[in-house]
Parts: C-alpha cells; structure tokens; sequence
C-alpha cells in the first residue's frame, strides 16, 4: 500500500479537534466492550441499508444462483464418479476446484455490486440496482481472476483436510486446528480485497497486499467485528426460530396457519442472513475507507472506526 497521501491520521481527538475533551473519547471506549460496539456497527450498517434497500437484494441473488450451480453440477458429478479409478483422483480434484471457482465468482460478482453500491452511498450519490449490476460486469475480469486465486486456496485446505483425516486421531485434531486458524486468518487477511480493488482499480495480487496491510491496522476491530457481528445474527436467528416453533405447535390444530408460520419463520432467517452478510460489507467498506484516507464515510460516525486504530496504538 502506498504510504504517501494515503497515511492514516493516527493523533489524539484533542489535536484534531481543537476544544475537545481529551479524555472523553478513550474513555467512551473503554467503557464500550465488544458487543456494545458490534450493536453500533449493526445499527449505523443498518440505516446504510435503509438508503440502499437493494443491498439485500445482492446476497439473495448470489445464494439463489449459487444454489442453481450446484444443481446444475450433480450430473458433472455423478459422471465423474463414473470415470476410471486411475483418474478419478485428478478427476474428483477438478470437480472440486471448478465448484469452489463457481461458487466463488457468484459470491464475488455480488459482493462487487454491494461495495459499489455501498462506495457510491458514502460518496453521497446514489447508485440503482442496475448500476451496480453494470459495474460488476465492467470488472468481470478482475472477479474472474480473484475467484481463481480464491478457488485455489479453497482446494488446497480441502487437500490438506483429507490428509489430516488419515494421520490419526491425535494428528488429525492437531492437523484440523491448524487448518482452522488458517482458514479464518486468510477470511480475515482478504476481507478488504473487494473494497481495495474497486477503489483502487487494482489486481486482485495488489488487492491482497493491500488487504493485509489494512487488516494489520484493524485487526482488533476486525476481529471484533467477525466475532460481534456473528454473535448478534446468531442470537437474532435464535430468537426467530424459537417463536416460529412456539407458534407453530400452538397453531397445529390449523395446519395452514402452522405452515404460513413456519414459512415465515424461514423467510425470516434468511432476510437476517442477507442482512448481516451486507452488514459486513458495509463496515469493511468504511473501515477500508477510514484506513485508507483517515476520514469516516458518510452516514458512519468517526469514533467507531477511530476505536480500531486507538486500541492498536495503546
């Protein structure tokens, strides 16, 4: 990441803000712990979202054409099951790497119309679901090459995890853990690639640099925002499901008001699942912008993107 112009403003609230209590921030900060903060991240997302209402529509897109991929590989599938055992090894290793590849993309090109859609916001114009569309097909390229890059990581930690599945139990634990942490460091490091190749119009290569370099700022509050954010959805799914059960075995002497219920239970989880999924988006977007210029985006307020860098540097 270039250093010049783009520097973080790393000084005290005080010498900023001329006036201001010196102390008062650190001291909201310290007093704010990590769900209070992830509250925050999902509340100041959610009025991003109320502005750009077809931001939900991206992950439910990308899950409805990713389900449609799958269905469309059962028959590649159950061919190469055919094929002969010399190879069906290298077979089995291209079905897996082209389902991650599509995967992938699909997640990817809809994830590129949602940061696009999200910049355009904070930028203080207002992008329509088609504009988005379009600007993703622009950098299809770029999706094309970060999915193969993405898809190739994907394969190798599959390998690896079926060779840990025959080193023995003991081995097998020790081999998994790993994989684990590697596996939620690499989620972790490329978070910031989207936003990083849309602003910046920039390679996924460059983008990942980019990324880590970003991510080695905003560790904490990435962390944070992993576990918080997932926290909440969690207990928000939780709370839908037991209702959607309470009211249907309530309602089970009338079966179609049990099943309208039930539908609507489902609906639910899944309107929270596309929420949070463009929750995320929308804060790595800001946090990328923060880091990048040292300015909070429109519609974010600064103390929240300041706390990531301050518990760094303390």
């Amino acid at each position: 990441m270039a250093q010049s112009g783009t520097a973080l403003d790393l000084r005290s609230s005080s010498e900023r803000f001329p006036g201001s209590n010196p102390g008062a921030g650190v001291q909201n900060d310290e007093k704010m712990n990590a769900f209070q903060r992830s509250w925050e991240i999902t509340k100041l997302s959610f009025d991003v979202i109320k502005k750009d209402k077809e931001l939900i529509l991206f992950p439910i897109l990308g899950g409805i054409f990713s389900i449609l991929f799958l269905l469309a590989m059962i028959f590649p599938f159950f061919i190469n099951i055919l094929m002969p055992e010399s190879v069906f090894g290298i077979s089995l290793l291209i079905m897996a790497f082209i389902i991650y590849f599509g995967l992938v993309f699909i997640a990817t090109f809809f994830n590129v119309c949602a940061v696009y859609t999200i910049k355009t916001r904070f930028e203080g114009k207002n992008a329509t679901f088609w504009d988005s569309i379009k600007f993703s097909i622009s950098k299809i390229g770029l999706i094309f090459a970060w999915s193969i890059i993405s898809a190739t990581i994907g394969v190798i930690l599959r390998i690896l995890q079926d060779i840990a599945e025959r080193m023995g139990d003991i081995g097998e634990l020790i081999m998994k853990m790993m994989l684990s942490v590697i596996g939620l460091a690499w989620s972790l490091v490329s978070a910031f690639v989207i936003p990083g190749m849309i602003y910046k119009n920039i390679g996924p290569i460059t983008a990942l640099k980019d990324s880590v370099q970003v991510f080695k700022k905003t560790w904490g509050e990435s962390l944070i925002r992993y576990y918080g954010l997932g926290i909440i959805q969690f207990l928000m799914i939780l709370t839908g499901m037991i209702i959607t059960i309470i009211l249907s075995l309530l309602t089970l002497s009338i079966p179609i008001i049990s099943l309208i219920i039930i539908l609507i239970g489902v609906l639910y989880i899944i309107l929270i699942i596309a929420f949070f999924n463009v929750a995320n988006s929308v804060f790595n977007t800001a946090l990328y912008v923060y880091a990048t210029t040292g300015k909070a985006p429109k519609g974010y307020r600064e103390d929240i993107l300041k706390h990531a860098f301050e518990r760094k540097n303390n």
